[in-house]
């Protein structure tokens, strides 16, 4: 499977909302076919903010989600940082961190090709 390191979050944030963003990284990656792309790298997730807030003009409350993957390889250490976003009036935190998990997760294909690319650029100048 893909390597995920266990979740940051600011002090205080509910244990299952860790559990559940280190969780739904692993399955959202699984379900995009990038586990084999993704081997040599770990995933450390942060919840950078989880908060309920009322757009202006409305009257219900919505909750907002920021998560941040930080995309790191074995020889160079941090390689790239991703975040996701998402917002429910109606669905739960939890379910709101994992659809924020989930749009992190859909930038990783291109963040991949772009490491990829620098890759073969570096090793075509270094080959010369």
């Amino acid at each position: 499977g893909v390597e995920v390191a266990p979740s940051h979050s600011p002090a205080g944030t509910d244990a299952r909302i860790k559990q559940v963003l280190s969780q739904s990284i692993r399955v959202h990656a699984g379900q995009a076919g990038l586990t084999d792309k993704l081997r040599g790298y770990s995933i450390a997730p942060s919840l950078i903010q989880l908060r309920g807030f009322v757009d202006p003009g409305q009257k219900q409350p919505r909750t907002g989600c920021v998560v941040e993957l930080a995309l790191h390889d074995s020889a160079r250490g941090l390689v790239a940082s991703i975040r996701g976003n998402a917002s429910s009036v109606s669905a739960t935190p939890l379910a709101v961190v994992d659809a924020a998990a989930h749009a992190a997760v859909e930038r990783l294909p291109e963040t991949l090709a772009a490491l990829q690319g620098s890759e073969s650029g570096r090793a075509r100048v270094a080959g010369r």
